[in-house]
């Protein structure tokens, strides 16, 4: 498995996330990392992004390979909406290609609008689009999102076949809602292709180790399937102050529960 380091972990506003990762990601251990942050969730600013500059940068700091990255929400509003929301999705694939990242993650967009029908059109043309390019897309669960229990993934990946679609599993989100995301890592076996890798006292993440989800369980329902995939670390403490610490401690933590 991989140890990945997600911009997300050190997300400190109004410090710039990307900067963080680059400064502390290297220095805790890490060797692999995760792009988010507003210029890939926000629609069509990553057309923005220096691609070649990022990967120049990263591999200046010690980081040779980048896991994921991070892109907005299907539009639910309507078909067509879900539709055109994926010009600016295409981008993100783009980018990702061009920085050599074989995943795109997203979430739902808002729950409860248009049921999954017009996020099934959304996918349906992204996938279409997408069908020759280097990358697979791994869709995250959200509270709140179309993308947030078991039926709903049951419903996308029965309506949707291609091995281009698969599951980030995100096992904060996935406590939050009460789901259990060890039956559907064993239903799914062939199709996780990422894990955030969050813990919580409730809602609440707090540092890696420190909460209600089973880590070891989580390492031993992957070794299970075989899984050889990221394992990306994401904090969202009550202290970002201290972000830098509890990503270099996630490291030392996970790397013990995977024998690196």
């Amino acid at each position: 498995m991989i140890l990945s380091c997600t911009t997300c972990a050190l997300r400190n506003p109004p410090l710039d996330e990307i900067l963080e990762t680059f400064r502390h990601a290297p220095v805790a251990g890490y060797s692999y990392w995760g792009l988010a942050g507003p210029i890939t969730w926000t629609p069509g600013l990553i057309r923005w992004l220096d691609t070649e500059g990022l990967q120049r940068r990263a591999a200046e700091v010690g980081l040779k390979g980048l896991t994921e990255v991070y892109a907005s929400a299907i539009a639910t509003d309507s078909v067509e909406a879900a539709e055109r929301s994926v010009e600016d999705l295409l981008l993100n694939v783009e980018a990702a290609v061009k920085l050599k990242c074989p995943l795109v993650v997203f979430s739902g967009g808002k729950r409860g609008t248009g049921g999954l029908e017009n996020t099934l059109a959304g996918l349906r043309k992204l996938l279409s689009l997408i069908a020759d390019m280097p990358v697979k897309v791994a869709l995250e669960p959200h509270v709140g999102s179309q993308f947030q229990n078991e039926t709903d993934y049951e419903k996308i990946l029965e309506n949707i076949t291609t091995e281009q679609l698969g599951i980030t599993i995100d096992t904060g989100h996935f406590h939050e809602a009460g789901v259990d995301w060890k039956a559907l890592i064993r239903k799914y076996p062939n199709r996780i292709y990422n894990v955030h890798v969050k813990d919580h006292v409730g809602s609440q993440s707090v540092p890696i180790g420190k909460g209600e989800i089973d880590m070891v369980g989580l390492i031993h329902e992957l070794r299970a399937i075989g899984y050889r995939g990221p394992l990306a670390v994401e904090l969202e403490v009550k202290d970002p102050e201290n972000l830098p610490l509890y990503v270099s401690d996630a490291y030392q933590y996970l790397s013990k529960l995977i024998g690196n």
